[in-house]
């Protein structure tokens, strides 16, 4: 005997939810290797589909790179939230700083993705969320006197992008060199 006709969309919509993880897993890692220039067709291959199904999880390039960006800002929000739970705001802030640099240096995508504009919902709310955790900690920090009193969120990615467009390919990959930036921000944000 044959399954009921209902199981069989639900059977789809799983076997979708799990194409669907492939390809963002898939995407995250090509992207993050050959950065946003890398092709469809690269990230379909790495996830072991098509294309039309890429496109049919994601119905352009750009939404996958929104997708993708999404996860990095709900990352970023995440370790804000992390160094506001800790008593030295100053201290945490300067953490935040040294793990954001090391993920630059090891993913190409994260400040690419970071810079890109996009009007998608999700990326909009997420960018705000994180904006505001991130806000909350230099408030603390400020008000701690470790930071100075002119210091804004959006400097922290004028900053990283700034320095992102004037290293070479090699240093944009080189660890001890993003640490080292990392550090000369976080000196001329301190109070």
């Amino acid at each position: 005997m044959s399954a009921p006709v209902a199981d069989e969309p639900r059977a789809l919509r799983a076997d979708a939810a799990r194409n669907r993880e492939r390809i963002l897993a898939a995407a995250q890692h090509v992207f993050s290797e050959h950065g946003l220039d890398a092709s469809v067709a690269e990230v379909a291959r790495e996830a072991g589909v098509g294309k039309a199904t890429v496109f049919r999880s994601y119905p352009t390039k750009d939404h996958l790179i929104a997708a993708i960006t999404c996860d990095r800002v709900r990352w970023v929000e995440q370790l804000v939230n992390e160094a506001l739970k800790e008593s030295d705001a100053w201290a945490a802030f300067e953490r935040l700083l040294a793990d954001l640099a090391r993920r630059h240096a090891t993913d190409l995508t994260h400040l690419e993705a970071l810079a890109r504009s996009t009007d998608a919902p999700q990326l909009v709310e997420a960018r705000r969320a994180t904006n505001a955790a991130l806000r909350r900690l230099m408030t603390k920090a400020k008000k701690q006197g470790g930071m100075r009193a002119d210091a804004r969120p959006e400097d922290i990615r004028t900053l990283f992008h700034g320095v992102t467009l004037a290293l070479s390919e090699k240093e944009r990959h080189d660890v001890a060199a993003w640490e080292r930036w990392a550090e000369l921000f976080a000196n001329g944000l301190r109070a």
